[in-house]
């Protein structure tokens, strides 16, 4: 038998309070109440509420009341940007499954919150042509003030997009979208190819896991959180399967086949063998991570950051000077033709392989003197 979630002999009491044995227990029964039970939890707090009823009050006066009172919009929040953040913090965030993807959603709604919180948003294309209103104007006037980050400036304002289409077609707290008619600013492709050269000292200053990583992503194309997915299981002496999808699709993510190569299984074997000297890398399965850090946990991208440091403070490099990234374009750049190239790095649209990927310059034979005309002979 289910326990109840409220008891109608004391009626008083919070709803989403159950008595389960000899205790009581409080558990999220809307979308406000789920968000403030899972932050309760992440910090520890326990939702075992006493034996009593009046033991149960007042732990949720303790914590769930000033939870609640400080995530509802106060008067100075309804009806502006800010309500609007709280609210697709409460309804989109939660569904994210990827951490990194919450922190990255995270930090861009810090962004917005910086430079459009206070200010309010129209409920209608009449309101927003009033003054102190969120309008265009002001969101252009933001893009081109923040045109040295333009990739990230307008990913911003595309999140600020989404959460007035939602404002609009499911919270029904607006019926306009003032981004709708923004230009969004030009984004340069990165055009920094890293020559054999420098790729040289880059590997020279690297530790002998980064090292492996080097040689994976220049001979594959990989992407970085594509070889910290490497399983053991993954290769033989014959071939390697690596993802090359970045989302999750309903078939699970795109894996692709390589035939192995000298360098490449040579990469492999060192990174198996620097393996056994971390913790609980001696032990290996081939459902076991490649790669793992001293404490035996997979490599995230904090993690790999650390590495990445090392070589940047050796090589006196920029923060975004020369990235890993950079060697997944160097593998695109070094193949023969744009198909080659399209092929490795498994591109849909060659265009995207040929703008973004294809950095080297290719060399070009100078033309004969044209003293006597070049025609002739």
């Amino acid at each position: 038998m289910r326990p109840r979630t409220v008891n109608r002999k004391i009626p008083d009491l919070p709803r989403g309070m159950r008595k389960v044995g000899n205790a009581w227990y409080w558990r999220g029964t809307d979308r406000l109440t789920k968000e403030v039970a899972a932050a309760l939890k992440s910090a520890g707090v326990p939702m075992r509420c006493g034996t009593t009823p009046l033991q149960a009050r007042l732990w949720w006066e303790k914590h769930v009341s000033p939870a609640l009172a400080a995530a509802m919009p106060d008067d100075t929040i309804a009806g502006t940007v800010e309500e609007l953040i709280r609210q697709y913090r409460a309804d989109e965030l939660p569904s994210f499954r990827r951490e990194q993807t919450k922190t990255e959603y995270e930090g861009r709604l810090g962004r917005i919150r910086a430079a459009f919180g206070t200010t309010r948003y129209p409920k209608s294309e009449a309101q927003a042509l009033m003054p102190g209103y969120l309008s265009a104007v002001a969101i252009t006037r933001h893009l081109h003030a923040n045109r040295e980050r333009a990739s990230s400036a307008n990913k911003d304002v595309q999140l600020l997009s989404r959460m007035f289409r939602l404002a609009k077609i499911r919270w029904g707290l607006t019926t306009f979208n003032p981004c709708e008619d923004i230009e969004y600013l030009a984004e340069r492709p990165r055009d920094q190819y890293v020559t054999d050269e420098r790729y040289a000292q880059i590997y020279a200053a690297a530790s002998p896991v980064l090292q492996c990583m080097l040689e994976i992503s220049t001979q594959t194309g990989a992407r970085e959180g594509a070889i910290f997915e490497i399983r053991i299981g993954d290769f033989t002496a014959d071939r390697i399967e690596i993802k090359v999808g970045k989302k999750r699709n309903a078939a699970g993510f795109v894996v692709k086949p390589f035939d192995m190569t000298p360098d490449l299984w040579a990469a492999l074997c060192r990174a198996l063998e620097l393996r056994k000297k971390n913790r609980g890398g001696a032990a290996s399965l081939p459902s076991d991570y490649l790669f793992i850090t001293r404490q035996g946990k997979p490599y995230s991208k904090e993690s790999f950051k650390s590495l990445w440091r090392v070589v940047r403070k050796k090589l006196g490099l920029a923060p975004r000077e020369i990235t890993f990234h950079d060697m997944r374009a160097k593998a695109a750049s070094d193949e023969d033709s744009d198909v080659a190239a399209q092929e490795l790095l498994h591109h849909e649209d060659a265009k995207v392989t040929r703008s973004v990927y294809r950095r080297k310059v290719p060399t070009s034979k100078p033309l004969p003197s044209a003293i006597g005309g070049r025609g002739k002979g």
